[in-house]
């Protein structure tokens, strides 16, 4: 049977290049993710092969490409619901095999074998993670997201690659009203046209933090914060500096399967001593109990009721500034952001993931700079302004 697909730009821009990876930029509606999953689906059908389809979250995949996929196929007329093995997430598509994984089992991503591979919004994804892919992929490796990612993101100091960008205006099937809707944004937000409108790299207008990169770290030292992580994600040491409302935040440490010698050694070899105050997660009282007997002065945060956003809250309250030589802690600045309600209405709840440096900043600033800590050791009360002594 013969199949016909409707193909964009950035489908074209598949078949012609050359290059082993290719990265395709673009903004909200450019059709590049629908494009690369058309041509995904071309692919699996002229010769048998293991095509891997990549997000951060299994939520992710089943939202967005699973049933993006889905859609297409179904509008092509050859989905088969018999062929989808909902609890493995693959499909058999004639001789080959669409695998759709979830990148935050790192164990997953070590055992794979991939003739093709596609990451859909790779700026989720850390360098490790795609190393561990890219050596496991004979053939092409498709990277897709949008331009909001920071200058030092690994995805644009990347060398040996295409890059194309798209706009709205790449996209021949986008409705009118939503054509409408974006060509607004150059009358309305002067970001998010640039952004959304034009394709071009700037701050996530949706982040929650603004911030600035210095050279030289001022101020004097508040404390560590401390993020424990492991096989998942990676543990985060951020110190913490303060010069008149100005903070001044160094990471330290950003790295995956530590356990608690490691750790130990590494603080020892950061010269931390028991003057330093260390503030880590108290959903880790064994750690912390066995870090402190190796003589730091590590302690538990103290959460109360919407203890995240109140650590926001507090950080919000001055100026932050980031050395820029902690690339993990910038990156998660720029990817850390609000979460959009179905609606389209940007909420005031920070979206989780990719926030390891910046919870461990959250702990010290709240635990040493909110208003209650401050006042801690102090108590105040009212005295009448005539009152006699």
């Amino acid at each position: 049977m013969n199949i016909e697909i409707n193909t964009t730009i950035t489908f074209e821009n598949l078949l012609e290049s050359n290059s082993r990876v290719t990265q395709h930029i673009g903004g909200t509606r450019s059709g590049k993710t629908y494009a690369i999953l058309s041509y995904v689906i071309v692919e699996g059908l002229k010769s048998p092969q293991i095509i891997t389809v990549v997000r951060r979250t299994i939520p992710s995949l089943k939202r967005t490409v699973i049933k993006d996929f889905t859609d297409i196929l179904k509008g092509l007329g050859i989905w088969n619901e018999d062929n989808f093995n909902i609890s493995d997430r693959t499909y058999r598509l004639g001789d080959s095999t669409i695998q759709f994984i979830n990148s935050d089992d790192p164990e997953k991503l070590r055992g794979l074998k991939s003739d093709l591979l596609v990451v859909d919004e790779a700026s989720e994804l850390d360098e490790e993670s795609y190393f561990q892919l890219r050596i496991r992929t004979s053939g092409k490796i498709i990277l897709a997201y949008n331009p909001t990612i920071s200058p030092q993101h690994w995805l644009r100091k990347m060398q040996d690659c295409e890059r194309f960008v798209t706009t709205y205006k790449d996209n021949p099937y986008l409705p009118a009203d939503m054509v409408k809707a974006i060509e607004e944004l150059q009358h309305t937000n002067d970001k998010q046209w640039k952004i959304y409108g034009q394709g071009e790299f700037a701050a996530n207008d949706k982040a929650i933090f603004e911030f600035e990169l210095v050279n030289v770290i001022n101020g004097e030292f508040i404390a560590f914060g401390f993020d424990v992580g492991y096989s998942n994600d990676p543990s985060s040491l951020v110190a913490i500096y303060k010069e008149g409302n100005e903070l001044y935040l160094e990471e330290l440490l950003y790295e995956k399967a530590l356990v608690t010698s490691d750790i130990v050694d590494k603080f020892r070899k950061l010269e931390i001593d028991k003057s330093h105050e260390i503030f880590c997660d108290s959903s880790e009282p064994r750690l912390i109990e066995e870090i402190y007997r190796s003589g730091f002065n590590i302690k538990p945060v103290v959460k109360g009721p919407d203890s995240i956003r109140f650590g926001i809250g507090v950080m919000k309250n001055y100026k932050i500034k980031i050395l820029r030589t902690s690339q993990n802690l910038i990156n998660e600045m720029y990817a850390y952001q609000y979460i959009t309600d179905k609606y389209g209405y940007v909420t005031d709840k920070p979206e989780g993931g990719l926030d390891h440096a910046i919870d461990a900043a959250r702990y010290a600033v709240m635990m040493k700079l909110s208003v209650k800590a401050q006042r801690k050791g102090t108590y105040a009360i009212s005295v009448g302004k005539y009152s006699n002594f």
